[in-house]
């Protein structure tokens, strides 16, 4: 069971089989957990972030890498159609973290939590071999809390922001090749995620269900069409991609489909909605919810396209 998804259903299977809490709403298996304190649901999510896996320190300073862990965690309760309220932090240092990078980190957490508007009320320190930012992020659902399943056949499936830009980012930083024409703007759009706060409430009006995006735009669809018992078809040249994206990632040797449809780490919202300009206010339309299970890709000739990357998964 080497398979991080894999894992994720087995451990959902064998926590079931305990008795299950009174006031759980949503459990294992969507972007964040839903817990009702009182009558009040609660979204809760925690996510980490590993030197050498999520980042190496000579491509990211303490400060964002802070904000980019606290944004990362905010993006799973956006997706829940809830605000941030608080937070805690667990964070495992390393011997040669020096007390000022240590500060610049903790400066970059803070000012990323005032941003989302959950502040920091806890945490926990220890000390170990690599660098980990552990981020658990408390948030208010504005109506129903909204989850990865509910979309249906004939709804439209939209995105937040672009696609890609933050591979293409790290793809230019993996290589060293930052002299490429708009290096630094994808490597920004890497380091510091976007902040999509502001799109909370249109979910909360009129999408179906929703997902976070960390992990490929493709892979993550493909969670929710799942949770939904539905499929998808996408059209490629809908896919919303920052500016220079085909040129810089040629330049790289990389096909920018693969990047837009499977790079990871953008960050963004994708959801379902029946069709509408508020929906379109907040993001892209880039195809819409079919009946069955299959998941389609086509080009602006209506043939399938193949794509080569899959999104990213710990542990294969």
């Amino acid at each position: 069971m080497h398979d991080e998804f894999a894992k994720i259903e087995w451990l959902k299977t064998r926590f079931e089989l305990d008795a299950k809490p009174e006031g759980v709403v949503v459990g294992i298996g969507d972007d964040a957990a839903v817990f009702n304190f009182g009558n009040r649901p609660t979204v809760i999510t925690v996510d980490t972030q590993v030197e050498g896996v999520h980042f190496r320190g000579d491509m990211i300073s303490p400060r964002d890498l802070g904000r980019r862990a606290m944004v990362a965690a905010a993006s799973d309760v956006w997706a829940m159609a809830a605000m941030p309220s608080a937070s805690t932090i667990a964070l495992t240092l390393p011997p040669d973290l020096s007390e000022q990078q240590f500060r610049e980190l903790i400066e970059g957490l803070a000012g990323a939590a005032r941003l989302v508007g959950a502040r920091v009320i806890g945490g926990n320190l220890s000390r170990g071999e690599a660098l980990s930012v552990t981020t658990t992020v408390f948030g208010l659902p504005i109506g129903r809390p909204l989850t990865r399943a509910g979309a249906h056949p004939g709804d439209a499936v939209y995105v937040t922001g672009t696609v890609g830009a933050a591979a293409l980012g790290l793809a230019i930083l993996d290589t060293k090749r930052t002299e490429i024409e708009h290096a630094e703007r994808f490597i920004e759009r890497w380091r510091r995620p976007p902040i999509n706060g502001h799109a909370v409430k249109t979910l909360a009006a009129v999408a179906t269900a929703a997902v976070d995006l960390s992990d490929g735009c493709l892979q993550d669809l493909q969670h929710l069409c799942k949770a939904s018992g539905v499929g998808a078809r996408i059209y490629a040249d809908a896919l919303p991609t920052a500016p220079g994206h085909s040129t810089t990632s040629e330049a790289l040797g990389l096909n920018p489909l693969d990047l837009a449809l499977a790079g990871g780490e953008d960050y963004e919202l994708l959801f379902t909605a029946p069709a509408s300009s508020d929906a379109e206010a907040v993001g892209t339309k880039i195809g819409e919810i079919t009946s069955g299970n299959l998941i389609e890709v086509l080009d602006a000739s209506g043939h399938p396209v193949e794509v080569k990357r899959s999104g990213f998964r710990h542990f294969s």
